[in-house]
């Protein structure tokens, strides 16, 4: 092997100059979010070609949709581990199940429930209680 088989040369069709990209700047944006995760969808080397713009456009759009409604219901949380027993676990899941809420959503629910009563009520509530 000489030297000019090394040499680069312009008619190469893998060349960078020769790749054209069918995506738009936004699309290229909106890729961004799954580049950060390790799955990008429209830039990436071994998806290459093989998204055509209307299936990048329509990924896309259903990007920024999930950003835009996550924005919204966006609350500050804090993870939380609470040991609770058996018993209380299957209500909860049962909860969950009928209401199609997480179970978390139920605690946040009925803890507010309970912060909103006056505090001589929230007392006896929880002295009442015979969960253990």
């Amino acid at each position: 092997m000489s030297l000019t088989d090394l040499k680069k040369s312009k008619d190469r069709p893998h060349s960078k100059e020769n790749v054209k990209e069918h995506f738009t700047i936004d699309e290229f944006i909106a890729d961004a979010d799954n580049y950060a995760k390790g799955a990008p969808q429209i830039v990436s080397n071994e998806n290459h070609g093989k998204m055509n713009l209307k299936q990048a456009i329509h990924d896309a759009k259903r990007l920024i949709e999930r950003k835009k409604s996550s924005g919204v219901k966006s609350k500050p949380f804090r993870r939380a581990t609470f040991t609770l027993s058996e018993n209380t676990i299957a209500q909860l899941k049962q909860l969950s199940e009928g209401t199609d809420l997480a179970k978390s959503h139920i605690i946040r629910i009925l803890i507010d429930e309970l912060s909103n009563k006056e505090q001589e009520e929230q007392i006896k509530k929880l002295f009442e209680s015979d969960i253990g």
